[in-house]
């Protein structure tokens, strides 16, 4: 609020004077609101962008846990408002109660409120109390005129200014929250759809195993036992065809891997074709939600926020300054992964919740995997977990369809052994026993560039 605002509301709220305070509410860190024994609300928010004082037609409600400045007021401010007035020059009014008081500054940077008496500073709002109220900067007189209509009942008129401001600015941060959450979505599905694209080209490859197998069967009679090659003639072409083999194996069994392989990849190529439909149907919609979101309304923006995923606390991070990799899957699921020892310390022990669930290749260097639950005490999907142990898998450089134990429990059952980075115990722990298939991440993508 600028001088003339000021002196406006002050004078509108004259009428107060005499009123007996009945009771004093802390919202808010910024927010103070004094209860008069004619109904009045009066709400002091002493910095931010809409610093004020005006009336409020009804006290929003209370946190949870009530901060020690609205205590101190209700301990020290009784009786009437004897006082309401504004210092002349400068943006300071003093509210008194019997014998204490309430200094608000709406100076900006250098506002505050402070509960005094006499020259005692008893309480600020946002700290512990200074030894002596702060001195009021140097400011050159600076004529503004109001903001709103002051010919009438100018604590209205502020009120209903000050809450159109609010509503403004609520509904700009929704929509930027809505836009970077879709951007933040749509960001993700084109990654997705890459990767879905790179599948695909290699599940195309099915027919040329087929074949291959094909090759091999009507050959078996003639490849001596030990051989790594089976150098064949491709009966549709006429062309010398190259057949690896494991000179380990017979060559009946290197034609049956062949064609398990073949129909493996035949199924991963349906579902991947399903799996492109419906990523590029999202992407559709979120490029045209994003086209149109400065169209929509209040009601809209906040159906459209509440269907996109929460934002991750703490702000954004830039994948590689992060301790771990993270993984999303199809239906949103995210698996993270640390980046080497030092990073699985910080991502079990410092980023993962006790609810959270861990996982690890047992007795083999590795990742340590996480799978962040938004719900306490639940346990994860067998099909999330099925696909977490492939990723801890693939980080662990297993080779393609050997098998190994993957362990998982909760994080809170994770104890990390003094002196020993990346070492740790484990309790209460499961085990399942997985071999590496690249198919089953079929969907996934990370942020690992």
């Amino acid at each position: 609020m600028n001088d003339a605002e000021i002196e406006a509301v002050v004078g509108a709220l004259q009428r107060c004077v005499g009123r007996t305070l009945l009771q004093v509410w802390q919202p808010a860190r910024d927010r103070i609101v004094l209860g008069l024994s004619d109904g009045t609300f009066l709400l002091l928010v002493p910095r931010g962008p809409d610093a004020r004082i005006h009336s409020i037609a009804e006290r929003p409600p209370n946190p949870p846990k009530p901060f020690s400045f609205q205590g101190a007021c209700r301990a020290r401010l009784h009786g009437p408002l004897r006082a309401l007035e504004k210092e002349p020059g400068d943006r300071v009014v003093r509210l008194g109660f019997g014998t204490g008081g309430l200094e608000l500054r709406l100076t900006g940077r250098s506002g505050g409120l402070w509960l005094v008496e006499g020259n005692e500073v008893v309480a600020a709002y946002d700290g512990p109390a200074p030894a002596a109220l702060p001195p009021l900067p140097a400011r050159a007189p600076r004529p503004e005129p109001a903001r709103f209509d002051t010919s009438a009942d100018a604590d209205l008129a502020a009120r209903a200014f000050f809450e159109d401001a609010a509503r403004a600015r609520t509904h700009g941060d929704l929509r930027a929250r809505a836009e970077r959450g879709l951007r933040t979505a749509v960001g993700r599905d084109v990654r997705l759809l890459e990767n879905l694209h790179d599948d695909r080209a290699r599940a195309a490859r099915a027919p040329e195993l087929r074949h291959h197998a094909d090759l091999l069967a009507a050959s078996l009679h003639a490849v001596p036992r030990g051989a790594n090659v089976l150098h064949a003639t491709d009966w549709e072409t006429g062309e010398a065809v190259a057949i690896a083999l494991d000179p380990a194996l017979p060559a009946s069994a290197v034609m049956e891997k062949l064609y398990k392989q073949a129909r493996r990849l035949d199924r991963v190529g349906r579902r991947i074709d399903e799996r492109i439909r419906e990523v590029e149907a999202r992407l559709r919609t979120g490029r045209e939600q994003l086209e149109r979101i400065g169209e929509l309304g209040e009601e809209e923006i906040r159906s459209m926020v509440a269907s996109l995923p929460r934002e991750r606390r703490g702000g954004a991070t830039t994948p590689a300054a992060r301790p771990y990799v993270e993984w999303t899957g199809p239906a949103g699921e995210r698996v993270l992964v640390g980046r080497n020892a030092a990073a699985n310390r910080r991502l079990t022990f410092q980023v993962a919740r006790g609810t959270d669930w861990w996982m690890h290749v047992r007795d083999r260097p590795g990742a340590h995997v996480v799978l962040p639950m938004e719900a306490r005490d639940r346990t994860p999907p067998l099909a999330l977990l099925l696909a977490a142990a492939q990723i801890a898998l693939a980080h662990a450089k297993l080779p393609i369809g050997e098998a190994a134990e993957v362990q998982y429990t909760r994080v809170r059952d994770v104890r990390a052994v003094p002196g020993e980075v990346g070492r740790v115990t484990v309790a209460n722990e499961k085990v399942l026993r997985v071999a590496r298939d690249p198919a089953a991440l079929v969907g996934w993508s990370t942020d690992d560039e």
